[in-house]
């Protein structure tokens, strides 16, 4: 192989390699989450980020533990009532939650 040659091919090689390395947003989240609606993973997440517990985000908005727990896991929706109240105790925006 020419040596110009051999270069373009390595470059590329290199190119695809990359290009198969890189997911985008969407196949990360549904790899990584599987088919829970990202609204719910985010309550989670930021619940966990503020160290409260269920219970205790349960009370914050007049929520039961137990419905927290739904939304968390996306077996229950959230409606603009309780994303308002969510987007409160969170300081984001209630669409989030959406």
């Amino acid at each position: 192989m020419l040596g110009h040659t051999r270069k373009h091919h390595i470059k590329q090689t290199e190119s695809s390699r990359i290009e198969e390395a890189f997911v985008t947003a969407d196949e990360f989240f549904k790899d990584s989450f599987g088919d829970r609606p990202k609204r719910s993973v985010l309550l989670a997440g930021a619940r966990k980020r503020d160290g409260l517990t269920q219970k205790e985000l349960g009370e914050m908005i007049g929520v039961s533990q137990y419905n927290i727990s739904k939304m968390e896991r996306g077996h229950r929706s959230i409606g603009k009532n309780i994303a308002k109240r969510l987007a409160k105790v969170f300081k984001t925006d209630y669409r989030l939650f959406l």
